[in-house]
């Protein structure tokens, strides 16, 4: 999807950031716009994150995050107006991003990716926090890590959220056991090999990969 982006034009670098911030951080929108300058530490390689009740989290990010947002600042960031000085992404009209425009700038770049039917349901934002905790989940990360780094208060909210994602994979496998049976011909070897009864142990296959 990143590669949608047009760099060639003004706003494009700072787009290709934020949306590279977005999946890196698992940040909500709100919390995009409270971006602060003096929040990134090159140097640790850290960014601080202003969440829900006012609680900072500090989260480390990838160098190729690092090496985006210093760029951005250095290179591409549009001059603000008086009173956004201290933001650290700025909009066409030198102000701060607000929730909504953060919601529109992924939901355009959603939409240049992907077919229609697949944006219907689609929450542009959140999507890409989703993506990041089901990347730090198949990579591994305890459900602590994945709740720290989104900035959820207990561990019950990540267990819910992961198993909202974890539903739709589901279904998904069982469309796809049900039409590769269509395929198969009638040939009790196959039946043997694959034992289409014993769905629950294919499943468990399937969630694996």
């Amino acid at each position: 999807m990143l590669a949608s982006v047009d760099l060639r034009r003004k706003e494009g670098f700072r787009d290709y950031t934020i949306l590279h911030l977005l999946f890196d951080a698992g940040a909500r929108a709100s919390e995009v716009t409270t971006l602060n300058l003096d929040y990134l530490d090159p140097h640790k390689k850290t960014l601080a994150i202003l969440g829900k009740g006012n609680r900072y989290r500090l989260l480390e990010l990838w160098p190729k995050t690092i090496q985006l947002l210093q760029q951005y600042i250095a290179k591409h960031r549009i001059k603000p107006r008086s009173g956004y000085d201290g933001r650290l992404f700025i909009n066409q009209r030198g102000e701060e991003f607000t929730r909504h425009g953060i919601y529109t700038l992924c939901k355009k770049y959603l939409c240049l990716a992907l077919p229609p039917h697949r944006t219907t349901n689609l929450h542009p934002a959140h999507s890409f926090r989703h993506s990041c905790a089901m990347n730090m989940l198949a990579a591994g990360d305890s459900l602590t890590d994945i709740k720290n780094r989104l900035g959820h208060e207990n561990i019950q909210s990540t267990m819910i959220y992961l198993q909202l994602n974890l539903t739709r994979k589901r279904e998904v496998q069982k469309r796809f056991i049900d039409y590769t049976q269509t395929l198969l011909p009638d040939d009790r070897k196959i039946e043997e090999l694959v034992d289409w009864q014993n769905k629950k142990e294919i499943l468990t296959w399937l969630d694996s990969l």
